[in-house]
């Protein structure tokens, strides 16, 4: 097996949670730009993927000053284990990821201020996705959809770009038209990250043999906080279709809650991939004849290794 580490953990940590901790520990990151940048870093190919480097850095690099050890447990319980935790299993083609929806006026501020909302989004997914690199291995449908959305991106910020400049007249009927391309446009942002998040996951389990795209990601000033999102490839051969067996499912074994995907190889074999409780995931090197072979596999191991899926929690006693 192989493993990649970005820790996770159940919680009932709802949004309302996430921006009452954001709010009290002053973070300078909003909600919506959080939660896609750590979704941009589940879909990531790297293998130095961090929650807590994230959480970091959404308070400008540094971690923020906590007053007690129970703010501390506070924080990773409501950012790693709940926020983090909620988005991997977007990672499943049955719970796709959609962009927030909220009843919008049609006026120009409130027009400028989704398009502002969406791009930083957008970015957010983008910049997770990269982390640190400038250049990245992707595969070809996960290269398309990063160009797709660095289109968008650059539509949602041009819009925010005009709306904000009072000289220009904004008619009620152009803003009503403008809110429902705003909207169609969020539609497809939805069908671009989530082609991105399967096409990525499919990869890490094929042990990344189908990555041939170049990908860069360069920001560049367009004179808005947000930036501008350019993408430059090089040619990649078609990927297969990803094929996610109705076998997946999250399972509790002596106490060890996993989850447990397989998946097509596009050869008429299944992989299988186990997602602990800190998100580390153990993709078998063998590839089994049938979906029912690989979760019969699955949970063989999670009766005779549970410690293999325990990561942190290792130290306490099973149940």
């Amino acid at each position: 097996m192989s493993t990649s580490k970005p820790p996770s953990g159940p919680t009932a940590a709802t949004d309302k949670d996430v921006k009452a901790l954001l709010l009290r520990l002053q973070c300078p990151t909003p909600l919506h730009v959080l939660r896609t940048l750590f979704l941009g870093s589940i879909a990531s190919p790297r293998l130095d993927v961090s929650p807590m480097a994230l959480v970091a850095q959404a308070w400008g690099g540094e971690m923020p000053e906590f007053a007690s050890t129970a703010e501390v447990e506070e924080m990773f319980g409501v950012l790693v284990q709940g926020l983090w935790n909620r988005l991997s299993e977007h990672q499943s083609t049955r719970n796709p990821f959609r962009l927030p929806r909220f009843e919008v006026a049609g006026t120009r501020q409130a027009l400028h201020d989704l398009a502002r909302m969406r791009a930083q989004e957008l970015k957010g997914f983008v910049d997770g996705l990269f982390g640190s690199e400038d250049e990245m291995l992707l595969p070809k449908k996960a290269h398309e959809a990063v160009v797709a959305l660095s289109e968008l991106h650059t539509m949602f910020d041009g819009a925010a770009g005009l709306l904000s400049d009072e000289a220009k007249p904004a008619p009620a009927d152009e803003l009503k038209a403008l809110l429902r391309n705003l909207q169609q446009m969020t539609i497809i942002a939805d069908e671009q990250i989530n082609k991105a998040l399967q096409s990525c996951k499919r990869a890490r389990g094929q042990r990344l043999e189908t990555m041939a795209t170049v990908m860069s990601r360069k920001i560049a000033a367009t004179g808005s906080d947000d930036g501008g999102l350019q993408a430059v490839t090089e040619h990649d051969d078609d990927e297969p279709d990803f094929i996610e067996s109705p076998l997946s499912q999250s399972v509790t074994r002596n106490g060890v809650e996993v989850r447990v995907e397989i998946y097509g190889d596009s050869q008429g074999g299944w992989i299988l991939e186990v997602v602990d409780a800190e998100n580390t995931s153990h993709v078998w090197d063998e590839h089994f004849e049938t979906d029912q072979q690989a979760l019969t596999e699955a949970l063989r191991a999670l009766d005779e290794e549970p410690l293999e899926f325990l990561g942190r929690a290792a130290d306490r006693p099973l149940n």
